[in-house]
């Protein structure tokens, strides 16, 4: 079981599009080593729209780049959501977890362990089916072929419908939602995005945190250990 390190970095649905830069910022800083995480977990939705499709890889060409080289000496774990998927041949240095895989386990370093998910795994059935069916490859290899075609007029849509998305709402009653699903997780601690809520909630010997939309507040989070506790501390490039 791999382990979570004092100065990891989670961030998660940034959701990067034209209008949306703010992940690249978040990278470049990375790489310049403004910003130095002894490990980085990329937990979801990180773009608007990603996959091995030819033309959101060349949309994306810039972060797909920074986050390759950053790879290269930064341990980085990439979690799929519902908006990137099917991204092990982009990412080849990055440990990628399709929604199959997780949650994931991870060992603390006070010998805890925590479970590290998107946050789309446990969901209603026909919800789960529908990401199923997008994160076919044979579905997508058709999609993308259809693209070229086009110009690609499909992912040029879809990012373009994606830009008006709106991205906070606070959910009414988020404690009790999680609570109907809290039973599929065994761990301590459960760290997942996908909600967009940056709330923290017990659960009997559980805790839950759900990280908040970096494209929503620039917040990005670091993994601290004090006084034997895990704990994470909220931070912003500014």
């Amino acid at each position: 079981m791999q382990i979570i390190k004092s100065g990891a970095i989670f961030i998660s649905d940034s959701h990067e599009n034209e209008k949306k830069l703010y992940f690249l910022e978040f990278l470049e800083a990375v790489k310049s080593g403004k910003i130095r995480p002894t490990q980085l977990f990329l937990m979801g939705d990180m773009f608007d729209y990603l996959s091995f499709t030819d033309y959101s890889r060349k949309f994306y060409a810039k972060q797909i780049l920074l986050i390759n080289e950053i790879s290269k000496s930064v341990p980085c774990f990439y979690f799929e959501g519902n908006h990137d998927y099917n991204l092990n041949e982009i990412f080849p240095n990055v440990q990628v977890f399709d929604i199959f895989a997780q949650p994931v386990k991870f060992l603390l370093e006070n010998g805890e362990i925590c479970e590290l998910l998107h946050g789309d795994r446990f969901i209603p059935k026909i919800d789960f089916k529908v990401l199923m069916l997008l994160r076919n490859k044979a579905f997508l290899k058709t999609l993308n072929f259809i693209d070229n075609l086009i110009n690609f007029k499909i992912t040029k849509a879809i990012l373009k419908h994606q830009e008006k998305k709106i991205l906070y709402k606070k959910h009414p009653n988020f404690k009790a939602l999680i609570e109907q699903k809290i039973h599929n997780y065994s761990a301590k601690f459960i760290i997942e995005g996908h909600y967009h809520q940056d709330e923290i909630f017990n659960f009997d010997k559980r805790v839950y945190i759900n990280l908040n939309s970096y494209a929503v507040e620039q917040k990005y989070y670091e993994a601290k250990f004090e006084n034997g506790e895990f704990k994470l501390v909220a931070k912003s490039l500014n």
